[in-house]
Protein backbone atom coordinates (compact mmCIF):
# COMPACT_ATOMS: atom_id res chain seq x y z
CA UNK A 1 0.00 0.00 0.00
CA UNK A 2 1.53 3.75 -1.11
CA UNK A 3 1.03 6.17 2.16
CA UNK A 4 2.05 10.05 1.47
CA UNK A 5 4.69 11.45 4.22
CA UNK A 6 5.37 14.69 5.35
CA UNK A 7 8.93 15.12 6.11
CA UNK A 8 9.08 18.32 7.13
CA UNK A 9 7.30 17.75 10.11
CA UNK A 10 6.84 14.54 12.62
CA UNK A 11 4.16 11.76 12.51
CA UNK A 12 5.23 11.35 16.41
CA UNK A 13 6.44 14.65 18.01
CA UNK A 14 8.01 14.31 21.68
CA UNK A 15 6.71 16.69 24.33
CA UNK A 16 9.70 18.36 24.17
CA UNK A 17 9.59 19.50 20.77
CA UNK A 18 8.91 22.97 19.93
CA UNK A 19 6.21 23.70 17.74
CA UNK A 20 6.81 24.61 13.91
CA UNK A 21 7.50 28.69 12.91
CA UNK A 22 5.58 27.89 9.70
CA UNK A 23 3.58 25.42 9.86
CA UNK A 24 0.60 25.76 12.37
CA UNK A 25 0.28 22.69 14.77
CA UNK A 26 3.46 20.74 13.20
CA UNK A 27 6.59 19.96 14.54
CA UNK A 28 9.52 20.49 12.88
CA UNK A 29 12.03 17.82 11.50
CA UNK A 30 15.53 18.16 10.54
CA UNK A 31 14.69 18.18 7.22
CA UNK A 32 12.03 20.77 7.43
CA UNK A 33 12.76 23.48 4.39
CA UNK A 34 15.11 20.93 2.67
CA UNK A 35 14.30 19.47 -0.58
CA UNK A 36 10.62 18.39 -1.31
CA UNK A 37 8.25 17.96 0.98
CA UNK A 38 6.19 15.23 0.57
CA UNK A 39 7.19 11.33 0.29
CA UNK A 40 5.42 8.42 -1.24
CA UNK A 41 6.45 4.84 0.43
CA UNK A 42 5.37 1.97 -0.62
CA UNK A 43 6.28 -1.48 -2.00
CA UNK A 44 7.38 -2.92 -5.68
CA UNK A 45 5.60 -6.07 -6.65
CA UNK A 46 8.67 -7.87 -5.54
CA UNK A 47 8.53 -6.31 -1.79
CA UNK A 48 11.46 -3.72 -1.87
CA UNK A 49 10.78 -0.38 -0.50
CA UNK A 50 10.70 2.24 -3.03
CA UNK A 51 10.51 6.21 -1.86
CA UNK A 52 9.54 8.77 -4.19
CA UNK A 53 9.57 12.65 -3.12
CA UNK A 54 7.02 15.70 -4.50
CA UNK A 55 6.65 19.19 -4.01
CA UNK A 56 3.11 19.04 -3.39
CA UNK A 57 0.33 16.79 -1.38
CA UNK A 58 -1.61 17.25 -4.74
CA UNK A 59 1.25 15.45 -6.61
CA UNK A 60 1.64 12.99 -4.26
CA UNK A 61 -1.95 11.95 -3.77
CA UNK A 62 -2.08 11.36 -7.32
CA UNK A 63 1.18 9.44 -7.78
CA UNK A 64 -0.47 7.24 -4.34
CA UNK A 65 -3.84 6.72 -6.75
CA UNK A 66 -1.78 6.34 -9.98
CA UNK A 67 0.61 3.07 -7.91
CA UNK A 68 -2.71 1.41 -6.47
CA UNK A 69 -3.79 0.86 -10.14
CA UNK A 70 -0.41 0.14 -11.09
CA UNK A 71 0.12 -2.73 -8.77
CA UNK A 72 -3.44 -4.07 -8.57
CA UNK A 73 -3.19 -4.32 -12.09
CA UNK A 74 0.40 -5.51 -12.62
CA UNK A 75 1.21 -2.43 -14.89
CA UNK A 76 3.79 -0.68 -12.40
CA UNK A 77 6.80 0.25 -13.39
CA UNK A 78 10.47 0.88 -11.69
CA UNK A 79 10.77 4.47 -11.53
CA UNK A 80 14.92 3.86 -11.61
CA UNK A 81 13.92 1.94 -15.56
CA UNK A 82 12.44 5.23 -16.79
CA UNK A 83 15.65 7.43 -15.52
CA UNK A 84 17.55 6.35 -18.79
CA UNK A 85 17.52 9.12 -21.41
CA UNK A 86 15.95 8.43 -24.82
CA UNK A 87 19.21 9.11 -26.26
CA UNK A 88 21.06 6.17 -24.54
CA UNK A 89 18.13 3.83 -24.84
CA UNK A 90 17.85 4.64 -28.64
CA UNK A 91 21.66 3.50 -28.82
CA UNK A 92 20.71 0.40 -26.99
CA UNK A 93 17.55 -0.86 -29.41
CA UNK A 94 20.16 0.41 -32.09
CA UNK A 95 22.61 -2.43 -31.26
CA UNK A 96 19.50 -5.04 -30.53
CA UNK A 97 18.12 -4.48 -33.52
CA UNK A 98 17.92 -7.02 -35.93
CA UNK A 99 17.44 -5.74 -39.10
CA UNK A 100 19.25 -5.71 -42.75
CA UNK A 101 22.87 -4.12 -42.46
CA UNK A 102 20.72 -1.39 -45.06
CA UNK A 103 17.93 -0.35 -43.14
CA UNK A 104 20.51 -0.63 -40.17
CA UNK A 105 22.41 1.94 -41.31
CA UNK A 106 19.32 4.05 -42.26
CA UNK A 107 18.02 3.91 -38.64
CA UNK A 108 21.48 4.98 -37.44
CA UNK A 109 20.63 7.82 -39.60
CA UNK A 110 17.82 8.87 -38.31
CA UNK A 111 18.48 8.66 -34.67
CA UNK A 112 21.60 10.31 -34.87
CA UNK A 113 20.13 13.21 -37.46
CA UNK A 114 16.92 13.79 -35.92
CA UNK A 115 15.88 11.92 -32.30
CA UNK A 116 18.92 11.92 -30.27
CA UNK A 117 20.03 15.77 -31.35
CA UNK A 118 16.22 16.97 -30.00
CA UNK A 119 14.92 14.47 -27.51
CA UNK A 120 17.73 12.34 -26.69
CA UNK A 121 18.60 14.40 -23.36
CA UNK A 122 14.60 13.54 -22.09
CA UNK A 123 14.95 10.82 -19.58
CA UNK A 124 12.52 8.35 -20.76
CA UNK A 125 9.69 9.12 -17.81
CA UNK A 126 9.18 12.16 -19.58
CA UNK A 127 7.22 10.72 -22.35
CA UNK A 128 4.73 9.36 -20.22
CA UNK A 129 3.19 12.73 -21.60
CA UNK A 130 2.96 12.95 -25.34
CA UNK A 131 3.77 16.93 -25.34
CA UNK A 132 7.61 16.58 -25.99
CA UNK A 133 6.20 14.72 -29.42
CA UNK A 134 3.74 16.98 -30.35
CA UNK A 135 6.50 19.72 -29.81
CA UNK A 136 9.16 16.92 -32.17
CA UNK A 137 6.78 16.66 -34.77
CA UNK A 138 6.48 20.81 -35.33
CA UNK A 139 9.77 21.50 -35.39
CA UNK A 140 10.38 18.59 -37.97
CA UNK A 141 7.42 20.40 -39.89
CA UNK A 142 9.12 23.95 -39.94
CA UNK A 143 13.10 23.16 -40.82
CA UNK A 144 11.04 22.15 -43.33
CA UNK A 145 10.44 18.17 -43.80
CA UNK A 146 7.86 16.72 -45.92
CA UNK A 147 5.07 14.64 -44.41
CA UNK A 148 6.13 11.40 -45.76
CA UNK A 149 9.83 11.84 -44.53
CA UNK A 150 8.61 12.79 -40.87
CA UNK A 151 6.46 9.68 -41.43
CA UNK A 152 9.92 7.43 -41.81
CA UNK A 153 11.48 9.38 -38.70
CA UNK A 154 8.21 8.43 -36.69
CA UNK A 155 8.13 4.69 -37.27
CA UNK A 156 11.89 5.19 -36.14
CA UNK A 157 11.02 6.85 -32.94
CA UNK A 158 7.94 4.81 -32.80
CA UNK A 159 9.68 1.11 -32.43
CA UNK A 160 12.01 3.01 -29.71
CA UNK A 161 9.01 3.15 -27.79
CA UNK A 162 7.46 -0.07 -28.48
CA UNK A 163 10.61 -1.92 -27.29
CA UNK A 164 10.69 0.58 -24.12
CA UNK A 165 6.93 -1.01 -23.64
CA UNK A 166 7.91 -4.17 -24.04
CA UNK A 167 11.27 -3.39 -21.54
CA UNK A 168 8.74 -1.95 -19.02
CA UNK A 169 10.13 1.16 -19.00
CA UNK A 170 7.02 3.03 -20.50
CA UNK A 171 3.39 2.01 -19.76
CA UNK A 172 2.10 3.18 -23.45
CA UNK A 173 3.91 4.30 -26.31
CA UNK A 174 3.47 8.33 -26.74
CA UNK A 175 3.70 8.34 -30.40
CA UNK A 176 0.31 6.49 -30.75
CA UNK A 177 -1.56 8.79 -28.32
CA UNK A 178 -4.35 9.98 -30.06
CA UNK A 179 -3.24 13.76 -28.85
CA UNK A 180 -0.37 13.02 -31.44
CA UNK A 181 -0.93 14.48 -35.32
CA UNK A 182 1.57 13.51 -37.84
CA UNK A 183 0.90 14.75 -41.11
CA UNK A 184 -0.41 13.19 -43.70
CA UNK A 185 1.00 13.25 -47.20
CA UNK A 186 -0.42 13.87 -50.01
CA UNK A 187 -1.15 10.98 -52.14
CA UNK A 188 0.63 11.42 -55.61
CA UNK A 189 -1.07 8.93 -58.25
CA UNK A 190 1.10 7.06 -60.28
CA UNK A 191 1.70 8.50 -63.95
CA UNK A 192 2.78 6.05 -66.14
CA UNK A 193 4.97 6.87 -69.48
CA UNK A 194 3.17 7.11 -72.51
CA UNK A 195 4.73 4.18 -74.93
CA UNK A 196 6.23 6.39 -77.25
CA UNK A 197 8.26 8.00 -73.85
CA UNK A 198 9.61 5.03 -73.16
CA UNK A 199 10.90 4.43 -76.29
CA UNK A 200 12.33 7.66 -76.68
CA UNK A 201 14.28 7.13 -73.40
CA UNK A 202 15.45 3.51 -73.89
CA UNK A 203 16.65 5.08 -77.16
CA UNK A 204 18.19 7.78 -75.24
CA UNK A 205 20.58 4.91 -73.04
CA UNK A 206 24.19 4.00 -74.12
CA UNK A 207 23.46 0.66 -76.33
CA UNK A 208 24.97 -1.63 -73.14
CA UNK A 209 22.46 -0.36 -71.16
CA UNK A 210 19.56 0.03 -73.63
CA UNK A 211 17.98 -4.04 -73.06
CA UNK A 212 18.52 -3.09 -69.36
CA UNK A 213 16.17 -0.53 -69.99
CA UNK A 214 14.19 -3.03 -71.65
CA UNK A 215 14.10 -5.20 -68.67
CA UNK A 216 12.36 -2.39 -66.62
CA UNK A 217 9.82 -1.78 -68.79
CA UNK A 218 9.28 -5.08 -69.67
CA UNK A 219 9.82 -6.82 -66.84
CA UNK A 220 9.03 -4.82 -64.12
CA UNK A 221 12.69 -5.09 -62.58
CA UNK A 222 13.62 -2.50 -60.02
CA UNK A 223 16.94 -0.63 -60.77
CA UNK A 224 19.43 -2.76 -58.73
CA UNK A 225 17.89 -5.83 -59.85
CA UNK A 226 18.53 -4.96 -63.47
CA UNK A 227 22.32 -3.68 -62.27
CA UNK A 228 22.81 -7.42 -60.56
CA UNK A 229 20.78 -9.99 -63.55
CA UNK A 230 22.92 -12.37 -65.20
CA UNK A 231 22.49 -14.95 -67.79
CA UNK A 232 21.37 -17.84 -65.79
CA UNK A 233 18.36 -16.17 -64.49
CA UNK A 234 17.16 -16.07 -67.81
CA UNK A 235 15.25 -18.46 -69.29
CA UNK A 236 14.50 -18.10 -72.91
CA UNK A 237 13.19 -21.40 -74.01
CA UNK A 238 10.69 -21.08 -71.15
CA UNK A 239 9.88 -17.12 -71.31
CA UNK A 240 10.65 -16.38 -68.06
CA UNK A 241 13.29 -14.11 -66.31
CA UNK A 242 14.26 -15.38 -62.66
CA UNK A 243 14.83 -12.09 -60.06
CA UNK A 244 17.28 -13.71 -57.48
CA UNK A 245 19.70 -10.76 -56.43
CA UNK A 246 20.27 -6.87 -56.61
CA UNK A 247 23.02 -4.66 -56.33
CA UNK A 248 22.82 -2.30 -53.04
CA UNK A 249 24.63 0.15 -51.09
CA UNK A 250 25.32 -0.41 -47.18
CA UNK A 251 26.83 2.50 -46.06
CA UNK A 252 29.12 3.14 -49.05
CA UNK A 253 30.08 -0.49 -49.92
CA UNK A 254 28.20 -1.67 -52.83
CA UNK A 255 27.03 -5.42 -52.03
CA UNK A 256 25.05 -8.11 -53.53
CA UNK A 257 21.74 -9.29 -51.90
CA UNK A 258 18.19 -10.71 -52.20
CA UNK A 259 15.85 -8.37 -53.82
CA UNK A 260 13.83 -6.19 -51.71
CA UNK A 261 12.00 -7.85 -49.33
CA UNK A 262 13.99 -11.24 -49.59
CA UNK A 263 11.42 -12.06 -52.38
CA UNK A 264 12.98 -13.95 -54.89
CA UNK A 265 10.67 -14.23 -57.86
CA UNK A 266 10.11 -15.35 -61.49
CA UNK A 267 8.56 -12.47 -64.27
CA UNK A 268 7.25 -13.80 -67.65
CA UNK A 269 9.63 -12.68 -70.38
CA UNK A 270 7.76 -11.61 -73.31
CA UNK A 271 8.94 -12.14 -76.75
CA UNK A 272 10.24 -8.91 -77.56
CA UNK A 273 12.06 -8.37 -74.25
CA UNK A 274 13.86 -11.33 -74.47
CA UNK A 275 14.72 -10.62 -78.06
CA UNK A 276 16.45 -7.41 -76.50
CA UNK A 277 18.30 -9.21 -74.06
CA UNK A 278 19.83 -11.81 -76.15
CA UNK A 279 20.85 -9.12 -78.81
CA UNK A 280 22.73 -7.41 -75.71
CA UNK A 281 24.36 -10.72 -75.13
CA UNK A 282 25.45 -11.67 -78.50
CA UNK A 283 27.16 -8.21 -78.50
CA UNK A 284 28.35 -7.55 -74.79
CA UNK A 285 28.16 -10.59 -73.23
CA UNK A 286 28.84 -10.74 -69.70
CA UNK A 287 31.49 -9.36 -67.60
CA UNK A 288 32.57 -11.49 -64.16
CA UNK A 289 32.21 -8.85 -60.84
CA UNK A 290 32.90 -9.92 -57.17
CA UNK A 291 30.95 -7.78 -54.30
CA UNK A 292 30.62 -9.13 -50.94
CA UNK A 293 26.84 -10.55 -50.32
CA UNK A 294 24.69 -9.01 -47.97
CA UNK A 295 26.81 -6.77 -46.25
CA UNK A 296 30.15 -4.97 -46.21
CA UNK A 297 32.21 -8.04 -44.32
CA UNK A 298 30.03 -10.65 -46.06
CA UNK A 299 31.19 -13.56 -48.06
CA UNK A 300 32.70 -12.61 -51.51
CA UNK A 301 30.47 -13.79 -54.50
CA UNK A 302 31.42 -13.14 -58.30
CA UNK A 303 28.29 -13.56 -60.63
CA UNK A 304 28.47 -12.59 -64.30
CA UNK A 305 26.81 -9.55 -65.20
CA UNK A 306 25.25 -8.23 -68.25
CA UNK A 307 25.19 -4.83 -67.39
CA UNK A 308 28.57 -2.64 -66.39
CA UNK A 309 29.98 0.87 -66.67
CA UNK A 310 32.51 1.48 -69.57
CA UNK A 311 35.25 0.23 -66.70
CA UNK A 312 33.52 -3.28 -66.54
CA UNK A 313 32.78 -2.39 -62.67
CA UNK A 314 29.13 -2.71 -61.70
CA UNK A 315 26.91 0.34 -62.31
CA UNK A 316 27.25 2.99 -59.45
CA UNK A 317 23.38 3.48 -59.00
CA UNK A 318 24.40 7.64 -57.85
CA UNK A 319 26.68 7.92 -60.84
CA UNK A 320 24.25 6.65 -63.57
CA UNK A 321 20.88 8.09 -62.11
CA UNK A 322 22.66 11.62 -62.50
CA UNK A 323 24.79 10.83 -65.69
CA UNK A 324 23.43 8.24 -68.03
CA UNK A 325 19.58 8.47 -67.21
CA UNK A 326 19.79 12.40 -67.10
CA UNK A 327 21.22 12.38 -70.83
CA UNK A 328 18.25 9.92 -71.78
CA UNK A 329 15.85 12.14 -70.09
CA UNK A 330 16.98 14.97 -72.22
CA UNK A 331 17.54 12.56 -75.62
CA UNK A 332 13.29 12.17 -74.87
CA UNK A 333 13.01 15.58 -73.82
CA UNK A 334 11.42 14.98 -70.34
CA UNK A 335 14.00 17.16 -69.12
CA UNK A 336 16.06 20.00 -70.92
CA UNK A 337 19.99 19.92 -71.62
CA UNK A 338 22.40 21.06 -68.88
CA UNK A 339 22.84 25.12 -69.36
CA UNK A 340 26.48 26.27 -69.89
CA UNK A 341 28.53 25.76 -66.91
CA UNK A 342 26.18 23.94 -64.86
CA UNK A 343 27.70 20.68 -63.68
CA UNK A 344 23.88 19.19 -63.18
CA UNK A 345 20.66 18.52 -64.98
CA UNK A 346 17.60 19.72 -64.30
CA UNK A 347 15.61 17.36 -61.40
CA UNK A 348 13.18 15.14 -62.40
CA UNK A 349 11.69 13.26 -59.10
CA UNK A 350 9.07 11.75 -61.16
CA UNK A 351 10.98 10.57 -64.21
CA UNK A 352 13.65 7.83 -62.14
CA UNK A 353 14.25 4.95 -63.68
CA UNK A 354 11.21 3.46 -61.49
CA UNK A 355 9.27 5.16 -63.99
CA UNK A 356 9.81 1.88 -66.27
CA UNK A 357 8.00 -0.37 -63.47
CA UNK A 358 5.48 1.58 -62.91
CA UNK A 359 4.99 1.64 -66.58
CA UNK A 360 5.45 -2.18 -67.01
CA UNK A 361 2.31 -2.55 -63.76
CA UNK A 362 0.24 -0.56 -66.13
CA UNK A 363 0.74 -2.37 -69.32
CA UNK A 364 0.27 -5.33 -67.88
CA UNK A 365 -3.26 -3.77 -65.54
CA UNK A 366 -4.27 -2.72 -69.13
CA UNK A 367 -3.36 -6.11 -70.98
CA UNK A 368 -5.90 -7.91 -67.93
CA UNK A 369 -3.13 -8.68 -65.50
CA UNK A 370 -4.82 -9.65 -61.81
CA UNK A 371 -3.58 -7.30 -59.08
CA UNK A 372 -2.74 -10.75 -57.53
CA UNK A 373 -0.21 -11.61 -60.32
CA UNK A 374 1.25 -8.50 -60.78
CA UNK A 375 2.09 -8.48 -57.20
CA UNK A 376 4.02 -11.24 -57.64
CA UNK A 377 5.71 -9.78 -60.84
CA UNK A 378 6.45 -6.53 -59.09
CA UNK A 379 7.99 -8.40 -55.85
CA UNK A 380 5.27 -6.95 -53.60
CA UNK A 381 4.51 -8.44 -50.20
CA UNK A 382 1.23 -7.52 -50.10
CA UNK A 383 -1.16 -7.14 -53.09
CA UNK A 384 -3.03 -4.37 -50.62
CA UNK A 385 -0.16 -2.22 -51.52
CA UNK A 386 -0.34 -3.15 -55.44
CA UNK A 387 -3.94 -2.32 -55.35
CA UNK A 388 -3.71 0.94 -53.54
CA UNK A 389 -0.63 2.26 -56.24
CA UNK A 390 -2.43 1.14 -59.34
CA UNK A 391 -5.59 1.03 -58.88
CA UNK A 392 -6.73 4.32 -60.42
CA UNK A 393 -4.79 2.52 -63.61
CA UNK A 394 -7.14 -0.21 -63.99
CA UNK A 395 -8.78 -0.17 -67.39
CA UNK A 396 -12.51 0.85 -67.63
CA UNK A 397 -13.41 0.19 -64.13
CA UNK A 398 -16.57 2.20 -64.32
CA UNK A 399 -17.51 0.72 -67.51
CA UNK A 400 -17.56 -2.47 -66.33
CA UNK A 401 -19.16 -1.28 -62.77
CA UNK A 402 -21.75 -0.43 -64.78
CA UNK A 403 -21.96 -3.21 -67.10
CA UNK A 404 -21.96 -5.68 -63.67
CA UNK A 405 -24.65 -4.54 -62.76
CA UNK A 406 -27.10 -3.87 -65.81
CA UNK A 407 -25.62 -7.97 -66.34
CA UNK A 408 -27.25 -8.55 -63.23
CA UNK A 409 -30.79 -6.71 -63.04
CA UNK A 410 -31.19 -6.95 -66.77
CA UNK A 411 -30.13 -10.44 -67.29
CA UNK A 412 -30.03 -11.42 -71.01
CA UNK A 413 -32.35 -8.31 -72.22
CA UNK A 414 -29.52 -6.31 -73.60
CA UNK A 415 -28.09 -6.11 -76.83
CA UNK A 416 -25.21 -7.13 -77.76
CA UNK A 417 -24.00 -3.49 -77.95
CA UNK A 418 -25.09 -3.28 -74.47
CA UNK A 419 -28.52 -1.29 -74.72
CA UNK A 420 -31.33 -2.47 -73.33
CA UNK A 421 -34.03 -4.04 -75.40
CA UNK A 422 -37.34 -3.02 -75.17
CA UNK A 423 -38.83 -5.23 -72.98
CA UNK A 424 -36.36 -4.55 -70.43
CA UNK A 425 -37.36 -0.61 -70.54
CA UNK A 426 -40.57 -1.25 -69.56
CA UNK A 427 -41.74 1.60 -67.29
CA UNK A 428 -43.21 -0.72 -65.05
CA UNK A 429 -39.86 -2.52 -64.27
CA UNK A 430 -37.77 -2.26 -61.32
CA UNK A 431 -34.74 -1.03 -62.98
CA UNK A 432 -36.85 1.83 -64.61
CA UNK A 433 -38.17 2.73 -61.13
Amino acid sequence: MATVYDTWHKSYPRPTDKPCREHKGKYPTADHGKGQRWQVRYRDPEGRQKKEDFETKVKADARVAELKVALDRGTYIDPAKTKITLGKYAQKWLKANTAGPTTEVRYEGVVRNHIVGRLGHHEMWVFNDPEPIRTWIKDLQEIPLEASTIGGIGDVLSSIFDAAVDSGILQRNPCKASSVKWPKASAKPVVPWTRERVLAVLEGLPESFRAGGAAGAGCGLRQGEIFALTEDEIDFERGWLHVNQQIRFVGKTMVFALPKGEKIRSVPLSPGTAKALRAHLERFGTTPVTLPWHAPDGKPKTLRLLFVNAKGKPHNRSVFNQGTWKRALVHAGVIPPRTTGSQYFEAAPEDGMHALRHTYASAQLEGGTSIKALAVYLGHSDPGFTLRTYTHLMPSSEGRSRSATDDFLLGGDRDRHGKESAAASCSHCALAA
